[in-house]
Parts: C-alpha cells; sequence; structure tokens
C-alpha cells in the first residue's frame, strides 16, 4: 500500500498528508518552509499543522523568537492506534447494548467470494452452537473450500460442536463425510441417489446460512429466531426421511 493511501485510512486529509510529508521531509522547520515545500498557502498551513498537533502528529517549539515545527516519529502512528483501539474496547460493551436495542429485526448478511464464505464458517465456530445442522451439495462445497475446510472441521472439533449433515449419495461424499463421522464429531444421512442440491445450508443458534455454489459464490446468512426454528423444524423432516 503506497504511503498515501496508508495515511489516508489512518485519517488523514490529503491536505494534511501533504503537509505532514513535507514536515516530516524537512525536519524541524518554520511555517513558510513547509508551506513552500507542501505547495500550500502559509495560511492553511498553519491551520492544517494544527490539525496535526492536536491529532499528535506534529509538535512546535520556539528558537530564538521563530516557531519551528516538527513531525513525531513514524513509529508514533502505531502507538496512536492502539490507543484509539484502547479507547473503542473501553466502552465496546456499551456499544453492544445499545445495538443489542435496535436489532430485534431479523437481521441479513451477505458474502461473495470464497473469503466471504470462509467468514460464514468462522461465524459458526464464533457462535459456539452445541449442533449445526447442514444439508447440501457438500461435494461442490467441499471441492470450492477444500484449501480451507480441513481447518474448519479442525476448529469445529476443538469448540466440540456436533453436526448433522445430510447430503448427496455419491463415492466422495460415503468416504469423506460419511467416513470419519466420530473423528469429527458429525452424523450423516443421504438423500436418494441422484437428488443433488445447487445450495448448501447451515443452521445454527438463530442463524441460516445459505451458500450458493455456482460460477458466482455467495453467502447469506440470516439471524432471526422464527426463520432458524423452521428452519431446524425441516431439517428434522428431511433428517428422518434419508438414508443411513
Amino acid at each position: 500500500m503506497e504511503k498515501i493511501e496508508a495515511l489516508k485510512q489512518f485519517g488523514l486529509t490529503e491536505k494534511e498528508i501533504k503537509v505532514f510529508l513535507a514536515n516530516l521531509e524537512l525536519g524541524q522547520a518554520t511555517v513558510n518552509e513547509i508551506a513552500k515545500k507542501s505547495n500550500t498557502f502559509r495560511t492553511y498551513s498553519y491551520d492544517i499543522l494544527k490539525s496535526l498537533m492536536e491529532k499528535g502528529l506534529v509538535i512546535y517549539f520556539i528558537k530564538s523568537g521563530v516557531k519551528y515545527f516538527e513531525t513525531v516519529k513514524p513509529e508514533k502512528l502505531i502507538d496512536i492506534l492502539h490507543e484509539r483501539e484502547d479507547q473503542i474496547k473501553a466502552i465496546l460493551p456499551e456499544l453492544t447494548l445499545l445495538r443489542a436495542e435496535t436489532t430485534e429485526k431479523p437481521k441479513v448478511e451477505f458474502y461473495e467470494g470464497k473469503e466471504g464464505i470462509k467468514t460464514i464458517h468462522e461465524d459458526i465456530i464464533k457462535t459456539k452452537p452445541k449442533e449445526v445442522l447442514v444439508y447440501g451439495n457438500t461435494e461442490k462445497h467441499y471441492e470450492v473450500m477444500q484449501w480451507y475446510f480441513p481447518r474448519y472441521i479442525k476448529e469445529r472439533v476443538k469448540n466440540n460442536i456436533n453436526a448433522r449433515v445430510i447430503t448427496e449419495k455419491t463415492k466422495f461424499t460415503k468416504e469423506r463425510i460419511g467416513g470419519t463421522n466420530r473423528k469429527e464429531l458429525r452424523k450423516t444421512r443421504f438423500f436418494p441417489k441422484g437428488f443433488i442440491f445447487p445450495t448448501l445450508k447451515y443452521i445454527y443458534g438463530n442463524k441460516v446460512a445459505m451458500i450458493s455454489l455456482g460460477k458466482n459464490i455467495v453467502g447469506i446468512i440470516t439471524e432471526n429466531k422464527d426463520v432458524a426454528q423452521t428452519e431446524a423444524m425441516t431439517f428434522e423432516l428431511l433428517w428422518k426421511n434419508a438414508q443411513q
């Protein structure tokens, strides 16, 4: 990432970045020198330097009656980020309570690509349900996510999250999904031969995740108690009639 873009992400404006970098290159410098180096009007440069001082990035001192400005060491940027993180952590419980008061309506999150699907799996681990219910095209799912799936299984087992899976009946699923049930805390049943879903669904806690495994890989998490209960009931009906 280029330094200008990185400083934008830090929270500086374009003018602040110009003045900051000019001062950084000059070292101890007057406002006139900084204005000339950054190609900014003197009055604007002073206001910008004042803003940078408020952000803890610039200091000043007076020598022989003249005010000089100097940037802090670049490492200070990391310290400032840590301070901001600590401040947010301190108020996080309060923010969480405030958010909870306004999230009674169903919550829907949309994810794209393999990294998005990875995020869905990480949410399952983070939610830590006693059991996750799964049905759909597990063979295609494993094909798409094989670079990450073993790690997910390891984390699921580590967190003692059981799984019940209903999947298509193929050589792969019988060997890979059905063959490691006890070791991977999983019970597996099968749809009739030739019955293949274009999607995969996870039901866990108060959430339902639907993953489309077509050309454009997308996933949707719906968080709602009633929706999750309905999907769980549907799963139980499928489970009862699925083949062992």
